[in-house]
């Protein structure tokens, strides 16, 4: 017997996608824009610039799941410096070293989350890191840019879930 033939599979599998069907539907979005890559302080060179660009989008991106269906949140990203430096290896090819002293993570941005023509909270942001490497990673903080990322989620949590939350009420 295949595995899509099971009567129990089927309905196990419409049970999930119908589970998911409103969490899909009650995320809210996040707009993103950025400074051009050769105007930030530290995204990395060559390949590494576009990986981590494209890692940090996805950072701000992943927010959008925790927001109402009918929030907004508008994020401008005006500065990035990664954590660690980058330093020559061999001729053309370049290392990121954390060392965890003065190369901790730093992002600067402009924040607003609206609902509708409503304004519920905004912000200038720089956010920063110094103890980047005395904290252990936990599970699934470990994807792309993951210091970088811990502290996108702490500032969200910190910041912009408390605010739409009160705003809800």
């Amino acid at each position: 017997m295949t595995p899509m033939r099971s009567p129990t599979l089927k309905l196990a599998l419409v049970s999930v996608l119908a589970l998911a069907a409103p969490l899909a539907l009650a995320a809210g979005e996040v707009q993103l824009s950025m400074k051009p890559a050769d105007q930030l302080r530290d995204v990395g060179r060559g390949l590494d610039r576009a990986r981590n660009v494209q890692a940090l989008q996805a950072r701000f991106q992943a927010l959008a799941k925790r927001l109402q269906a009918d929030e907004v949140l508008t994020i401008e990203v005006l500065d990035v410096d990664l954590a660690g430096e980058v330093l020559p290896v061999r001729a053309g090819e370049e290392l990121r070293v954390l060392k965890g002293g003065a190369d901790w993570p730093r992002l600067e941005f402009k924040w607003t989350l609206t609902r509708g023509t409503q304004t519920l909270a905004s912000g200038h942001e720089h956010l920063a890191d110094m103890n980047y490497l005395n904290e252990p990673l936990r599970p699934g903080q470990d994807g792309g840019l993951p210091y970088e990322g811990r502290m996108i989620e702490r500032w969200f949590s910190e910041r912009v879930a408390p605010t739409a939350a009160a705003a809800r009420r």
